[in-house]
């Protein structure tokens, strides 16, 4: 069986749909996409890739352009500037085993479609390039951990291998028996074998992409051995399933972009192992649980929480991680493996921005997404994950973050609260701007980046909260650790919200509440310029620095174009009040911040939230000498009880 990747219905769409009205956006971006290879002028490297990370401007957090003709000269988009030498030539190649790997696949299915034999001709050159190359690239030295062979890592070696194999598997009953026994032998067996030896043995995302690379390395290989050591080996993709996708549907790492990263790979491994009953995995209800959980969890535009170390621009609607596809292209193989309502609907979202021309639509998907009427967007918990969402509107989301670390993609941010409102992430979690950007450990990494609490000036440590309590506009949860306890209560109306963050110690501690907003702050109390508060490596990247008076409750202000946000704080003697400005993401932008400094073994920090468009619809907060908080608006005014604040009512 020369095409063992491909069911003959899905071959079928290729060529039947090549002449269809509805998938000419897919064709024709097939045809763009090979003149623009065909403009690159790529050859398979002399040398194995470096890291793609290295390829990041470090001041401003951007991927540096790439400019396939010039492997030794690389521009920031920003501000243009140069740079040069070994480690950013060597994360150059990255890019370049990436093209040919994405455009081998795209070119087969294009002559699949049309029959164009030039494609088919480069398709060839290049899996023949690879398999005389490969065995020299295992000679090179390597500097990093889990070394891949063609590329920097076992992870990229994963990644990269697949679409070349997925290209094979569509054009090899075109090549002679000894092509297919060079590109088999010396190519993907080497390649199979190396990760074989190197597999992450952990519950991982590099762990899943080993598996599915393996996997469909047997596949074309007829070896049955390394399809039955991806599945069923210890840590193969049972195991992932089983032990790293959570009951929520979220991947253990607490990372949107990395379930995206994860869920390709489960993909990738559903779509090798659907070939035999025995090794199907499609039906495990994990898989179609891990589709839905971002679903549930993504703001009305689509994009999702920047929780852990997340790309800040991933969606359900769009680019969701860097080496995978965008996310509709996981939702057409989805709708068509499950005929899932919601997936439909996410697809229908997307193509009212975009057109339906991607190749995995060509392939995998339905002939026609039906339209579907876009359901009603509801408060969720995702328990496992401990993520509780608060939708008190339609066009209002707050997210309390409660649950585990999540291993080394973890950040440390108990209790940390984020928001959106009506198309503005007023108060985001920042993710990371690339692990090559010098501030990723001192910043962004690190507790004072988030809108939660720190003692002593350091960062939480690794910690696993509880919910206590969760409906349609209420969230409370707590989380301990030695010696500590605190307690979050949000509580939401459709106009504000009111926050309580509980702290208890068993000693004296310095306890730090800070809490970010996009936009310029401003407000009527007096202040003077002053020195970074005291603390850990994080407090170095706060700028702009500012004292304030904290005797009298104030009203701060954020505005950021049309939208802006109000945040009522108490006055409270024993505290010291501070604001200025703090990096966003990317690093060069900067968000205004409020720190809240205070002593002792217990206390709470009153706050209450108001964020609008235009006008504010909150004219006053009244903060009561009994712990109670009036709160006006033009058609109402609420009564909180010090009680019914902390959510004990």
């Amino acid at each position: 069986m020369l095409n063992p990747i491909f069911t003959p219905a899905e071959l079928d769409n290729i060529t039947r749909r090549a002449h269809a009205p509805a998938f000419r956006p897919a064709i024709e971006r097939l045809r763009r996409e090979a003149a623009e290879f065909a403009a690159m002028k790529l050859a398979v490297p002399e040398r194995p890739g470096g890291y793609y990370h290295d390829f990041i401007c470090p001041e401003h957090g951007v991927e540096l352009r790439f400019d396939p003709h010039q492997p030794a000269k690389h521009h920031c988009p920003v501000d243009e500037a140069r740079f040069e030498g070994e480690k950013f030539d060597n994360a150059w190649r990255w890019f370049v085993n990436h093209h040919l790997a994405e455009h081998a696949l795209r070119l087969a299915v294009l002559w699949q479609a049309e029959g164009n034999d030039a494609h088919r001709e480069t398709v060839r050159s290049i899996l023949l390039g690879y398999a005389a190359r490969y065995a020299f690239y295992a000679t090179c030295d390597r500097t990093g951990q889990n070394p891949g062979v063609a590329t920097y890592t076992t992870l990229d070696e994963s990644v990269w291998s697949i679409p070349l194999a997925w290209a094979y598997s569509l054009i090899a009953d075109t090549l002679s028996e000894p092509e297919r026994a060079t590109i088999v032998n010396q190519l993907f067996v080497p390649a199979a074998e190396h990760l074989q030896r190197r597999r992450y043995g952990a519950i991982h995302n590099f762990t899943c992409w080993h598996n599915a690379a393996i996997a469909t390395i047997g596949r074309i290989a007829g070896r049955a051995d390394f399809v039955a050591f991806a599945l069923e080996g210890e840590m193969g993709q049972r195991s992932q399933l089983r032990e790293g996708m959570l009951g929520d549907g979220l991947w253990f790492e607490g990372s949107m972009s990395y379930h995206f990263y994860s869920v390709w790979a489960l993909l990738m491994s559903a779509l090798v192992f659907r070939h035999d009953e025995r090794t199907e995995i499609t039906s495990n209800p994990a898989v179609r649980k891990s589709l839905l959980a971002p679903i549930a969890c993504a703001y009305p535009d689509g994009t999702l929480p920047a929780t852990n170390d997340c790309w800040y621009f991933t969606s359900v609607l769009g680019e969701c991680c860097h080496g995978v596809p965008p996310a509709p292209d996981f939702y057409e193989i989805a709708h068509a493996l499950y005929g899932e309502p919601a997936f439909a609907t996410v697809l229908q979202a997307a193509y009212e921005k975009q057109p339906r021309d991607s190749v995995y639509a060509l392939i995998f998907g339905t002939d026609r997404v039906p339209p579907l009427a876009t359901p009603a967007r509801r408060s969720v918990n995702l328990r496992e994950s401990g993520l509780a969402i608060l939708r008190p509107t339609p066009g209002v989301d707050l997210l309390l973050k409660y649950g585990p670390h999540g291993g080394h993609h973890g950040h440390p941010d108990k209790l940390s609260l984020t928001g959106w409102s009506d198309g503005w992430r007023f108060s985001p979690d920042l993710g990371t701007p690339g692990y090559g950007v010098k501030s990723l450990e001192t910043w962004y990494r690190q507790t004072l980046s988030h809108n939660t609490v720190l003692l002593d000036g350091e960062s939480q440590a690794w910690g696993h909260g509880t919910i206590e309590r969760f409906d349609d506009a209420v969230a409370i949860a707590t989380v301990a650790w030695e010696g500590v306890q605190f307690r979050r209560a949000v509580q939401a109306r459709p106009e504000y919200f009111v926050d309580v963050f509980e702290v208890e110690c068993t000693a004296p501690r310095g306890i730090d509440w800070i809490y970010h907003n996009a936009g310029t702050l401003s407000s009527d109390a007096p202040g003077r310029s002053s020195a970074t508060p005291a603390g850990g490596a994080a407090y170095q990247h706060l700028a702009d620095v500012r004292e304030h008076p904290p005797t009298r409750a104030t009203a701060w202000e954020w505005r950021d174009g049309a939208h802006g946000l109000r945040l009522w704080t108490p006055g409270a003697a024993a505290e010291q009040l501070f604001t200025g400005t703090s990096p966003a993401n990317p690093p060069a932008v900067r968000h205004g911040f409020v720190l809240r400094r205070r002593h002792g073994t217990r206390t709470a920090f009153v706050s209450v939230f108001h964020p609008f468009r235009e006008l504010p619809l909150v004219q006053d907060v009244e903060f009561r000498d009994d712990g109670g908080v009036i709160v006006r608006l033009a058609d109402r005014i609420d009564h909180w009880t010090a009680a019914t604040l902390a959510g004990r009512l």
